[in-house]
Formats: C-alpha cells, structure tokens, sequence
C-alpha cells in the first residue's frame, strides 16, 4: 500500500470531488477486477445502480473437502435471466488476504444469497451478500462457457460502513425487492457504444421522493425489453449520429406504441448535419433536426411548469447545448427555446396515454454530462410526477 502525502492527498481528493460523479462504475468494479477491497464508500443504490444484473438465490450445496458451492439461482430482479445455477469455488487464493477457510466455514445450505454483477463479454465481476456479509467473486468466460465463479475475499469496507452494512440478507432481499421490484418504475436506457457519459448519472438516479427506480440499459435498438418499462431513455447520439439514422420503421414504432400505451420516453441530444438531419420518424409529428453550433443559454417559457425548479434550480447558461430540433406543429407544448425562439432546448408531446420529453442536451463526453447533470435529474423527477 503506497502512502501518499500531504499534497499528493489533497490533489487526489480533489481530482476525486469532480470525476466521482461520472465514474462511480468503473472505480468500483476497477477494484474489483484488481482483487482488492472496495476502499470507497459506495451506497447500496450504487451498488445497485453500477450493476448489470441483480438476483436473489438460495445455496444448496457446500463441500467443504473441495471447496465448493452450488447456488439455485430463484430471481432476478434486474438484467437478464442468465443463470439458473451458479457454481462457487474457493480453493485458490487470489485476494489481498487468504478468507479460504473462512469462506469454507461461513456458507450454509438453505441460505438466501443476493449476487450483483458486472458483465462483459468475457467477465464477470460480482459482489454477493449472504447470512449479512458481503464477498466478490470472478468469473470468465471460455470457449464460449461461464466456468466456475472463483472467491476472493470478504468485503473489509462494504461490510463495516453503515451505507453498505446490512446483518440480514433476508431483510436486505425485502428492501431489493422495494427497490427492483414491481411497485419500482422501470427505467430503461437505450445508449450507443461510443457515447456512455450518461449511464452513471442516469443510473444514479434511483429514487424520487418515496418512489424507486429500477434502472437498466440497453444498446439494443430493438428495444427487447421494452414492455417492461415505464420510462425509456433515448440516450445521446443514440438514434442520430455521424449523418446516420439508425432506426427502422419497426424499431420506430414500437417507440411509439409504447408512449401510446403511457409510456414516456425522454430523448436526449442527436447528431444532425446540414446534409443529414436527424430523422423523427419515432415521433407521431414531423421535426426537423437541426445542426447548431455548441451553446448553453436558453429561455424557459410559461409551460415549463416545475421542470427547471425541481429539484435543481437551473437558469440559462448552465446547460450543455447542441444540435437541436425545429418546424414543430401546435401539437408539441415547447417548455424551453435557444436561438432566439427557433429551437427546442426541452418540448413535450404527447401522445395515447404517454409522453415524449425532447431535449437538444449535449452529453457526448463526461464534463458536458457533468454539466448537465442537474437537468438529467429534473427530467427523471419530471417524468416521474408525470406517471402518479
């Protein structure tokens, strides 16, 4: 463990008071991945939120002479269905300290046990929690096959912090399931692979007033999951980009279908160019994608309602701004312009028994969706009143 001085210290804390916001993923399961403790605090909506699934099992098999065990996987209650079984091996050592023994002694057939983990294409990173302990396991992918999950360590930091602390997984499972579960509205958010500077703020967002989240993401333009949504998220530069539309007729209307069937849907900025502007054939009225120049002022006008009140305060000048939508019909109630009136910073419409909620906001890399991290949050809140 490298000690860092005075300044050193300093410099890193600070650097850390900008970055964490956008980047609470990745330093969690960066640890993670290095074998090591989670030293940051790190909440159970985080925790939650930087997850790409989260299931409920039951462990039903300990061998305590090869240093194994078998997990029943019961429910997931986010991600996709993967596993039926999860296999667990603790007989290599690979953490900071040696919790082989402990492990081997520590688990208990016919208890419950709660997984989240990150998933790429060739990894698995977990954290589980069971009879009120945190561990982590890993995971990799060969020959097209998940193999065994192997145990590192127990969580030093996770399982003494009160924000991470919970003695009894049972009563952790009845707060999941109040989290994820059906009484949670489901945010779904469809992003590209190259721009990504939303997901940690958006996936923060778990709660608002009494009201969970349940967030998850996709960058799937056939939207599978879409029927389980209240909320859809059409992340930056996810339909337009690069002169390219990238959307078809299909994907369009089962967009449409779902605001009509009272869905909402919350679109950020698309790439338009003067030669290729965005197409909006997912709205039921025409629009225009229009390409403009990087800027942050606008006027709200006297639709806007809460939206820039609650529960951040945001004026003009403090948004992240760029190519943007015009030609609107009376159909479309415009809550905030740019340009002095010609473009769409926010307008709604809607539509059956939902709503669209369309922004022209600039969130390409981290500092800009940093930036407009407030009015992220005022659309979820936004969107959230809209659905009670």
């Amino acid at each position: 463990m490298h000690i860092l001085n005075k300044n050193t210290k300093q410099a890193y804390y600070r650097s850390l008071f900008y970055i964490l916001p956008v980047c609470l993923m990745v330093l969690m399961f960066s640890a993670i991945n290095a074998n090591a403790y989670i030293a940051k605090r790190y909440t159970v909506p985080q925790i939650i939120g930087e997850s790409s699934n989260v299931l409920f099992g039951m462990i039903k098999e300990v061998n305590t002479k090869r240093k194994t065990a078998t997990v029943h996987v019961e429910k997931y209650l986010k991600g996709e269905n993967e596993f039926n079984e999860i296999k667990i091996r603790f007989d290599v050592y690979k953490g900071e300290e040696d919790h082989r023994e402990r492990i081997s002694q520590f688990l208990k057939v016919d208890e419950p046990i709660i997984i989240c983990y990150l998933k790429d294409d060739r990894r698995i990173d977990s954290l589980a929690h069971t009879r009120g302990k945190w561990f982590q396991t890993q995971v990799t992918r060969q020959s097209g096959k998940w193999g065994w999950w192997g145990f590192t360590h127990f969580e030093k930091y996770l399982n003494n912090d009160k924000v991470s602390r919970r003695d009894s997984t049972e009563e952790f499972q009845k707060e999941l399931d109040a989290m994820l579960g059906e009484d949670a509205i489901q945010l779904h958010l469809f992003h590209s692979d190259r721009y990504k500077a939303e997901i940690p703020i958006i996936s923060e967002i778990n709660k608002v007033d009494k009201q969970w989240i349940s967030y998850h993401q996709t960058t799937d333009r056939n939207l599978p999951r879409l029927g389980n949504a209240q909320i859809l998220w059409i992340g930056c530069r996810s339909i337009g980009r690069d002169g390219k539309y990238r959307l078809n007729s299909s994907q369009e209307s089962k967009i449409k279908e779902f605001v009509n069937k009272g869905g909402i849907v919350i679109v950020s900025g698309q790439d338009s160019d003067d030669d290729n502007p965005c197409e909006a054939g997912w709205l039921p009225y025409k629009l225009n994608g229009v390409e403009s120049n990087h800027r942050n002022d606008f006027k709200s006008t006297s639709l806007a309602g809460s939206l820039f009140k609650t529960p951040h305060r945001i004026r003009s000048g403090q948004l992240s701004l760029d190519d943007s939508w015009s030609g609107w019909n009376d159909k479309f109630e415009i809550l905030a312009t740019t340009n002095n009136g010609k473009e769409i910073v926010v307008a709604k419409l809607r539509h059956g028994k939902g709503m669209y909620l369309i922004t022209n906001l600039h969130n390409n890399n981290n500092q800009q969706a940093a930036k407009n991290r407030p009015m992220l949050e005022n659309l979820i809140h936004y969107a959230v009143a809209t659905l009670k």
